[in-house]
């Protein structure tokens, strides 16, 4: 990918992807090393609606979007509101894990900085 350093990571169009890449990981790893046995799945409908990552607990579907930005904005949460109205209530935790470093409690959401998952 010729990524040799931050300047040129900053510019890449594939720092989203990359980035999103690398909280997968470190979430599986995780799973794996505390035996937590949970699942993860990606999930897409045919409009192109999405969610990046979900996990089930109970009769739950904690959720996650994965944005390689540092500053959060509204339409960030698009995904995770959209699957929160047609699950019908079976949306647990909704989370946001960005590019920066502070963490949030929103009245819907949790936002976590990357570095704090």
């Amino acid at each position: 990918m010729q990524i040799r350093d931050t300047a040129i990571f900053s510019e890449s169009p594939l720092r989203g992807n990359i980035f999103e890449n690398l909280i997968i990981a470190e979430l599986l790893k995780q799973n794996e090393h505390r035996y937590l046995h949970q699942d993860y799945w990606f999930w897409r409908d045919s409009n192109g609606h999405e969610v990046d990552l979900l996990t089930q607990k109970g009769n739950l579907y904690d959720i996650f979007e994965i944005k390689s930005t540092q500053t959060i904005m509204t339409e960030h949460f698009a995904g995770l509101r959209y699957f929160d109205e047609i699950s019908e209530n079976s949306a647990g935790e909704k989370t946001l894990i960005y590019g920066g470093s502070t963490n949030q409690s929103r009245t819907l959401y949790t936002v976590k900085g990357w570095k704090n998952i």
